[in-house]
């Protein structure tokens, strides 16, 4: 592959707050190759933008481009990682560092600021990413409602063989 194409977004529902990131990959002829939103646990907007360029250099290299541009809308983290400003505090410091040592795996690259809209498909994988989380615990609460209503209607030797059962399971997960 010649050039790869990498947008990349870091937010965080909170300073810190739940954060994840967003990535997509296109090729020259702006095909998507492969997109991401995850996740990433408590951090602030700052972290969460360098785990997304941390985390999309990683990616980009996977596919071995002769050339891999970054872009982002953080001019913070364009900024710091072009070397115009340094980042002040230790672990933004480390995060910068380690962002310089993945981005230097690859051949050539660069890493360049544009707006919130060019940049909005990296935004949205990391808002599916908080999106799929609710509906996976409203899922979870609809599932655990059911089955205490379920259990009540069951007799004490069917509640033996369901707990015999769930153990099994959690046995076998384990």
């Amino acid at each position: 592959m010649h050039k790869l194409f990498v947008y990349t977004c870091g937010i965080s529902h909170g300073n810190p707050g739940a954060a994840a990131i967003g990535i997509a990959l296109l090729d020259e002829q702006g095909h998507l190759v492969e997109e991401v939103g995850e996740l990433i646990g408590r951090a602030t907007p700052q972290v969460a933008e360098y785990k997304g360029l941390i985390s999309g250099a990683r990616k980009a290299a996977s596919y071995a481009p002769e050339e891999a541009v970054f872009l982002t809308d953080s001019h913070s983290l364009v900024n710091q990682i072009n070397g115009i400003s340094q980042p002040r505090e230790p672990h933004l410091q480390y995060l910068n560092q380690l962002a310089l040592e993945c981005l230097g795996q690859l051949p050539k690259w660069r890493l360049n600021y544009v707006d919130a809209d060019a940049n909005s498909v990296a935004h949205r994988l990391a808002e599916r990413a908080f999106r799929e989380r609710i509906r996976s615990e409203r899922e979870r609460t609809r599932l655990t409602r059911e089955l205490s209503e379920l259990l009540a209607l069951l007799s004490l030797d069917e509640l033996k063989k369901v707990e015999a059962f769930i153990r099994s399971l959690r046995a076998k997960t384990a």
